[in-house]
């Protein structure tokens, strides 16, 4: 049973836009690739709605292809689209979790949009035949639509009525759910291929305790660029996903095991000057904070966290008065928060010559210092175009 190409996977994300305004649908452009494999139906177009609870637009979300060739016969594809307009965008920045429909915790906008689309996946997944054993369904999606589509994929491999196998491709996407959901997933989905550019910031949102599925830390990455910036997110323009995964194998693409936030990593403040405002940086300074809290006996705040439904907000409030409870037990252990506080403040731009305080209000404010820095280059990205 094969997988699509990397190129393949970039075409269907990237048409898989024209799905918001069913006039576009018609003259769609596909790549010979694309339409060699699968055929699609313009009228048959799942909606769904994102944004806040007061503002939630319906609109075309999900793109269902149909294999027609001997390499892909009875496989089907579900290509969800990414961010596009304001209300999408508000879906992006919700960050706290809620149970999802396979029992594990998600981000809160993500699982809205799947459930305003859950009843017209099911019936296409019924009436198709995509939920036998017969064949492959595809799930693809950008941004946004990488995060919803995963919840998908999860959700098929999940329900006993559903029997096929089931390939993720993602491109960009953001962190989908808590521990527990990118642990299960990486079970359940028999493939997945989360693909990034090297500078993309929205594959570095939300920050911990959200995590990436597959949750050994393999990607595909398309592009080298380091930094952040939010040119690197798009599909078209930037070093541009459909550029970069331009391959007919994902043998010919890099693949690779990023820092893990569950690797052993202590930062000397003495070095903070090497750091900077880069994805790479942002995954090891990850790393150093759940190394630091493991080392100062709090361990279980961890699994707390990372199992619980908490905001963002609240979850750094209670990290922060751990922190500062830390460095008060040993020399040795303020020395290393101060370490991980330094090179926080030189990630946000904030420079080497910040005097360390270990009290809550000024850790608080360092924390707070680097996600503003993560987020608004993030923010720029989901509020730019495709």
């Amino acid at each position: 049973m094969a997988a699509i190409s990397p190129r393949v996977a970039a075409d269907l994300a990237l048409s898989a836009y024209a799905t918001k305004d069913l006039k576009n649908m018609a003259a769609m452009k596909m790549d010979p690739e694309t339409k060699k494999h699968f055929s699609f139906d313009h009228k048959n177009v799942i909606k769904g709605t994102s944004g806040g609870y007061f503002w939630r637009p319906e609109t075309g979300f999900a793109l269902l292809g149909k294999g027609k060739s001997l390499t892909h016969k009875n496989d089907h594809v579900i290509a969800i689209r990414g961010t596009q307009s304001v209300a999408d965008g508000l879906t992006d920045i919700t960050c706290h979790s809620v149970g999802s429909d396979t029992g594990s915790q998600v981000h809160a906008g993500f699982q809205r949009t799947f459930v305003s689309m859950k009843p017209a996946l099911t019936r296409y997944l019924r009436q198709s035949g995509a939920g036998s054993q017969n064949g492959i369904i595809h799930c693809v999606g950008h941004s946004l639509g990488g995060g919803v589509v995963s919840l998908v994929a999860d959700w098929i491999k999940y329900s006993p009525e559903f029997k096929g196998r089931v390939y993720l491709y993602t491109f960009g996407a953001p962190r989908v759910g808590l521990r527990g959901h990118a642990v299960n997933t990486t079970a359940r989905v028999d493939k997945i291929f989360r693909c990034v550019h090297g500078a993309d910031p929205v594959a570095k949102v939300p920050v911990w305790p959200f995590f990436h599925a597959p949750y050994n830390g393999q990607e595909y990455l398309l592009d080298r660029e380091q930094g952040l910036k939010s040119s690197a997110h798009f599909m078209e323009s930037g070093p541009g996903y459909i550029n970069t995964a331009n391959r007919s194998s994902w043998d010919m693409v890099n693949s690779h095991v990023v820092a893990n936030i569950r690797q052993r990593v202590v930062l000397n403040y003495q070095n903070r000057v090497q750091a900077s405002g880069s994805a790479a940086w942002a995954d090891k300074i990850g790393a150093a904070l759940m190394t630091v809290l493991v080392d100062g006996g709090y361990a279980a705040t961890i699994s707390m966290l990372q199992a619980g439904g908490a905001s963002i907000g609240s979850v750094y409030d209670t990290v922060a008065r751990s922190l500062t409870a830390i460095s008060h037990i040993s020399v040795a252990l303020a020395e290393q928060v101060k370490g991980l506080l330094g090179h926080m403040l030189v990630f946000a731009g904030k420079g080497i010559n910040t005097t360390i305080k270990f009290t809550e209000r000024f850790i608080r404010w360092v924390f707070e210092a680097m996600l503003n820095k993560l987020n608004k280059v993030a923010k720029s990205a989901l509020s730019g175009n495709r």
